[in-house]
C-alpha cells in the first residue's frame, strides 16, 4: 500500500518511519500507521527517495513520530544460491531515540 506525503502530513502520529536502504546508498520511505505499512509517494506519484538519510528523515521532523528506523534486507543468500525462503536477513535498527535527543550537558555517555 502506499500513501501521499501530503496525507502522512495532516496525520496526528505515526507509529513509525522506516528508511529502506537500497542499493548504492539509495533510500525509500515507508511509515507505519495504526499497525500497517505504507509506502510514502510524492505529489507525483514517485515514490519518496533520497541518497541522503538525513534530507528524509528532515521531511518528518515537524511530525510526532514513534520511532524512526533503518532496514536493509541483503540479497546475498539468492546470489549464493540458497532459496529465498531459507531464512530472514533483515537488519533493523533503531535511529536516534531519547538518548540521542538529550541536551549535551545531561547527555550520558552512549559509547
Amino acid at each position: 500500500m502506499s500513501i501521499s506525503y501530503s496525507e502522512v502530513q495532516k496525520l496526528s502520529y505515526l507509529d513509525a518511519v522506516i528508511l529502506h536502504s537500497h542499493d548504492q546508498s539509495l533510500y525509500l520511505v515507508s511509515v507505519i500507521i495504526k499497525g500497517e505499512e505504507h509506502y510514502v509517494k510524492d505529489k507525483k506519484g514517485i515514490f519518496l527517495k533520497s541518497f541522503n538519510k538525513l534530507e528524509l528523515q528532515t521531511k518528518f521532523s515537524n511530525l510526532q513520530v514513534g520511532k524512526v528506523l533503518l532496514r536493509h534486507q541483503s540479497p546475498y543468500d539468492e546470489m549464493i544460491g540458497l532459496p529465498q525462503s531459507s531464512s530472514d536477513n533483515t537488519l533493523e535498527v533503531e535511529l536516534g531515540g531519547e538518548q540521542y535527543a538529550s541536551p549535551p550537558d545531561r547527555a550520558e555517555k552512549i559509547h
